[in-house]
């Protein structure tokens, strides 16, 4: 099995369970005192999906931990923000975390009525919200290196500071993209050569090992003709629903009624099974660890489970030791 970290992602929704912030604190603080785990992930989303404010978990995230990095994931609200405002928010977050955070990006969706009256509300269509989000990753990438001035379609800035700064130089930036597994090769390639483009790593779900190695495969050409001169190795992360333990019938029950309370994500019960690492330990370390070998390097596990805190139990003494992890 081929070497890897592990993330947790924190149960934000505060609908139809509302785990509140405290909770959510606690629960982080317990998972920054365990050194198997790596990351936690927050979501983010401002109308279109009943997320707790991201900028608000992750300044609390980056008070009350110490070791572990804290990645957003992914920031779906990208594209309405301004780009000097998450420039400067990210840099105290950086600041104030000692350089642990991770911005992982994404455009959203398109389409979906909570989803038009988001871009309704903020006066754009799609294709506008795209193209300011892939500014703003070019933007937020730059002024964390120390530029000062920036000069786009939607943005210019002149003399910009961001006083201390970020502490990592450049913020690590990944972009998720999730091409539908029937997607046609030029769907693919768009989705994928966006993040070849502009991304020190990809963030996706819903892939089997299989059709997770063909993309890694074709994310690397897109990125040697895209961008020949990096060379460095991405990140590759996915997104795995996870439920854990040694009651199997037990663990199906409550991984399919936490799944029937969201429906997340577009993608139905039934293709949990090629997907998701819901069973016996032994089950999901195998999925984990074909995942790994296709080349995954992180993975941001889900609970899928109408208790999370204690799932989160079993899988720190169930799952992660059963993994081959990297201490990176």
């Amino acid at each position: 099995m081929s070497a890897l970290t592990a993330g947790l992602v924190l149960p934000v929704r505060h609908r139809p369970v509302n785990y509140g912030y405290d909770a959510i604190l606690r629960l982080a603080e317990k998972v920054d005192n365990e050194p198997d785990w790596s990351t936690l992930w927050a979501a983010d989303s401002l109308m279109a999906l009943p997320f707790l404010d991201s900028g608000v978990l992750l300044a609390a995230l980056a008070a009350r931990t110490r070791r572990i990095r804290l990645a957003i994931g992914c920031m779906a609200s990208l594209g309405f923000r301004h780009p000097v405002a998450v420039a400067r928010q990210w840099a105290d977050l950086d600041a104030l975390s000692g350089g642990r955070m991770l911005l992982a990006a994404c455009p959203g969706n398109g389409t979906g009525k909570a989803v038009e009256n988001e871009l309704r509300t903020f006066g754009m269509d799609y294709p506008e919200k795209v193209a300011r989000f892939e500014e703003a990753v070019e933007f937020v990438r730059s002024v964390s290196t120390g530029a000062t001035s920036f000069h786009g379609p939607f943005t210019n800035v002149e003399d910009l500071d961001l006083g201390p700064g970020f502490v990592q130089r450049p913020l690590p930036i990944w972009l998720t993209a999730n091409p539908s597994p029937t997607a046609g090769p030029a769907t693919v390639d768009r989705l994928l050569g966006r993040v070849a483009r502009l991304g020190d790593g990809w963030l996706t779900f819903n892939v089997t090992p299989a059709l997770l190695r063909e993309r890694v495969d074709r994310l690397y050409e897109l990125r040697a003709a895209l961008r020949p001169e990096a060379t460095d190795r991405l990140e590759i992360c996915v997104f795995l629903n996870t439920n854990v333990g040694l009651d199997s019938a037990a663990v199906l029950a409550d991984a399919r009624e936490r799944w029937f309370q969201s429906a997340p994500r577009g993608v139905t019960v039934e293709d949990l099974d090629g997907i998701a690492a819901i069973g016996s330990p032994e089950q999901a370390a195998d999925l984990a660890g074909r995942l790994a070998e296709a080349g995954a390097t992180h993975l941001a596990i889900e609970p899928l489970s109408t208790d999370v805190p204690r799932q989160v139990d079993a899988l720190t003494e169930l799952l992660l030791p059963r993994l081959n992890l990297s201490s990176s």
